[in-house]
């Protein structure tokens, strides 16, 4: 097959929802995973921190292979990338849906889907930017990021309802069915030119930032297992070595004018530091969130999957809302504001949500509370997307949005290990009720803390001039 894309002005349709249905899976793959944590405990006859770990390795096999992805797509072509993924996926999902233990969940959800994944994921947007031009892109763009909020929404509900009414096995198998449409008419996508061959990619580059990153969350990960706690300042701080040694080498490339795995020189403008900063932020506190709620919800208060699922809908729904609401708010508030202004927002809700926490908390109260913490999210994201983006030259948009995905991959799975440490911390034995209502009190105040320490942050970024603005 030709890596070829001519005329993008006859591409139908088809190319977006098959992408678009690619972007939904990854969407609420975690989402629908996590309101049935009490259920795979029970189901796979595993424990908590084991589930925990699970989620993790998952969020971190998409971190950790992003940058390489980017690469592969330039080796492989877009749409191969995009379908070697996907098949990748659809085995893991095959995996996960027939599990009957702990293992073959990490190996088919956490790794082969993992890995399909971070391939799916890297290659959807690019295909769509290179598949339609003008007003049409917009478009299409607009429909990826609706899909993306969308299911979010969706996730919490289908994953709770068939856990609740079926099994959680089901929405696995779902997730196989999907893939199977987008194989089936995988025709439709527009072939592009490869524009790099294997010796062109930085090998030494992708093995250190994929390995730093695995062993920096791992050092995290461990701390869940009192006989491996020991490791883990060692393990972190191998993962810190690695990914100096990796910008190190990144840098010495592009100064020997060869082919780099990331333009690191993206690092030195100041709006996109600050504008990863506030997003690493929220991403430790979403990733810790979508785990240590469900354990506390499900276990103290007795609520089912999908009762969780509604949690989560009000968690997703105003972040959904929000992502419209960003071109009306950034034409008439500098960033600064409105960053600050949504952190603030969510720290309100997570002080609610703190003076809450008992065996008598309700429904209506957790509701209120994570509806808060969403409307945050949903300020703060795109706001600090277009943030991060201002000053970038157009070459190097790419290597931009590699770094951003994976710091948010990385931070999620960070605060997942974290959070979840937090929670679990003196529950290795047996889960106690007033422990975990001790531990999600204090991932909630460590969460408070965080939202503190962005608006902080946020008060360090520029204004745009009044063109601009």
């Amino acid at each position: 097959m030709n890596e070829k894309a001519d005329n993008v002005s006859n591409v139908g349709w088809l190319t977006l929802i098959l992408v678009s249905l690619g972007v939904f899976i990854l969407s609420i793959d975690i989402s629908f995973l996590n309101v049935a944590i009490t259920t795979l405990v029970h189901d796979l006859h595993t424990n908590f921190a084991t589930i925990q770990d699970i989620i993790v390795v998952y969020v971190l096999v998409l971190a950790s292979l992003t940058l390489l992805s980017g690469e592969l797509q330039k080796v492989f072509g877009r749409k191969r990338t995009f379908l070697m993924g996907a098949v990748i996926y659809g085995i893991g999902t095959l995996i996960a849906a027939l599990s009957i233990n702990s293992t073959m969940l990490l190996l088919g959800w956490s790794i082969l889907e993992g890995i399909g994944g971070a391939f799916m994921l890297v290659s959807a947007s690019s295909i769509v930017v290179g598949s339609y031009s003008g007003e049409r892109r917009a478009y299409a763009l607009g429909i990826i990021s609706s899909m993306s909020a969308g299911a979010a929404v969706l996730g919490p509900f289908i994953g709770g309802s068939l856990t609740t009414y079926f099994t959680w096995r089901y929405a696995f198998g779902l997730e196989f069915i999907i893939v199977l449409v987008i194989l089936l008419f995988s025709r439709s996508i527009l072939s592009f030119p490869k524009t790099l061959t294997w010796k062109d990619i930085n090998i030494v580059g992708a093995l250190n930032s994929a390995i730093g990153i695995l062993l920096f969350v791992y050092g995290f990960i461990v701390l869940n297992n009192p006989t491996t706690q020991y490791l883990s300042p060692y393990l972190i701080t191998a993962g810190i070595i690695l990914l100096i040694i990796f910008y190190l080498n990144q840098r010495n490339r592009i100064k020997n004018g060869e082919h780099p795995l990331v333009d690191v020189r993206i690092f030195q403008d100041y709006r996109f530091d600050l504008g990863n900063m506030t997003r690493i932020i929220i991403s430790l506190m979403s990733g810790g969130i979508i785990f240590i709620v469900p354990v506390f919800v499900q276990t103290v208060l007795g609520f089912s999957a999908l009762t969780t699922g509604f949690l989560f809908a009000a968690l997703a729904a105003p972040r959904f809302i929000m992502a419209y609401a960003t071109g009306f708010l950034s034409k008439r508030f500098q960033p600064r504001y409105i960053i600050s202004f949504g952190f603030l927002i969510a720290l309100i809700g997570s002080i609610y949500l703190i003076s809450t926490f008992s065996t008598h908390t309700t429904l209506l109260q957790m509701v209120l509370g994570m509806a808060s913490i969403g409307f945050g999210v949903g300020i703060i994201f795109p706001s600090s997307s277009n943030l991060l983006f201002t000053d970038i030259s157009r070459d190097k948009q790419p290597d931009a949005s590699a770094v951003m995905n994976t710091l948010n991959n990385l931070s999620t799975s960070m605060g997942t290990a974290i959070l979840g440490f937090i929670l679990l911390m003196g529950t290795y034995n047996a889960l106690s009720v007033l422990k975990l209502i001790g531990g999600i009190t204090n991932a909630f105040y460590v969460i408070a803390i965080m939202l503190i320490i962005g608006i902080i942050i946020s008060q360090f970024i520029p204004s745009y001039n009044k063109k601009l603005s």
